[in-house]
């Protein structure tokens, strides 16, 4: 059975997530006016690599069982790709470090929340987050340009780690590419492969279109009307593996065998619940 390789030091997993910057990112979230979308991507993907540092943590060790990237995308002022690999040290064709490399390059900042007292009421305190990646949305989006880079990236580490958990690409993103259709390039990601299985793509797509979200679809009958890109980036994501199907399941989240990697107009508590879906199909840490 695919997607069951236990995951070591010697034997590590990725992740890639690619984050659009593009100007459209700057609008609200669906029914959120108060939230840009950007905001919360950025919000999103901090938290979650903070949970996968804690994920691999042993006392003071952090044990390399991941290797994370972190690509964002949006054009120039000519309409050239403007891609840049987010992780201090990477570059676009090496966008990779080791989980113990990353949690050494974030920015610690304390922040106020809210949080309840014990007796029913709510009381502000302040707590530190880590932060990678900041909110910032300009120009266009090159979609196409960004899923060729991503799966030079996932090729390159595939042929040093050819019996890995296969690689798991998280686009993120409002899904409205500039550059052409993705969909070819994005099926270019999925064809690659480890021992274990093909790689993967999940999608967040951040809509402008106010409707209800919706998660894990397993049909394009299910996409909302009034978003002409949700096909598509239907089309762009997998079949969840069955590790992921278990995890949502356990969530009390309606999947099935043909449920996709793929949510729309995801909330703030959908969206860190997706990636960490997405995060925890590799799961078997030894």
């Amino acid at each position: 059975m695919p997607y069951t390789a236990d995951i070591s030091r010697a034997n590590p997993a990725c992740f890639l997530f690619l984050i659009d910057q593009s100007g459209s990112m700057t609008q609200a979230l669906a029914g959120q006016p108060e939230q840009r979308k950007m905001d919360q991507a950025a919000l999103a993907l901090n938290r979650v690599l903070d949970e996968i540092s804690l994920r691999c943590s042993s006392g003071m060790d952090i044990r390399d069982y991941f290797h994370i990237g972190v690509i964002g995308y949006k054009t120039d002022p000519a309409a050239a790709a403007a891609l840049s690999s987010l992780l201090n040290g990477t570059t676009l064709q090496r966008p990779f470090l080791p989980i113990s490399q990353v949690v050494d390059l974030a920015e610690i900042e304390e922040r106020q929340v809210r949080e309840s007292d014990g007796a029913g009421g709510l009381v502000e305190v302040t707590r530190k987050f880590p932060v990678w990646v900041r909110p910032t949305a300009e120009y266009g989006t090159p979609m196409c340009e960004t899923l060729d880079i991503a799966s030079q990236a996932i090729a390159d580490w595939i042929t040093q780690n050819p019996d890995s958990f296969p690689p798991i690409v998280i686009n993120v993103s409002d899904g409205m590419p500039t550059d052409g259709d993705p969909t070819a390039l994005a099926q270019r990601i999925m064809n690659l492969q480890t021992s274990d299985g093909n790689a993967l793509i999940f999608n967040i797509h951040l809509s402008g279109v106010n409707t209800m979200p919706i998660q894990y679809p397993d049909r394009e009958g299910q996409l909302p009307q009034g978003d002409e890109y949700a096909p598509l980036m239907f089309r762009m994501s997998s079949v969840l593996p069955e590790s992921s199907r278990n995890q949502a399941a356990s969530l009390d989240l309606p999947v099935n065998e043909n449920s996709r990697g793929y949510v729309f107009n995801a909330d703030m508590m959908a969206l860190v619940r997706f990636l960490d879906i997405g995060t925890r199909a590799a799961s078997n840490l030894h």
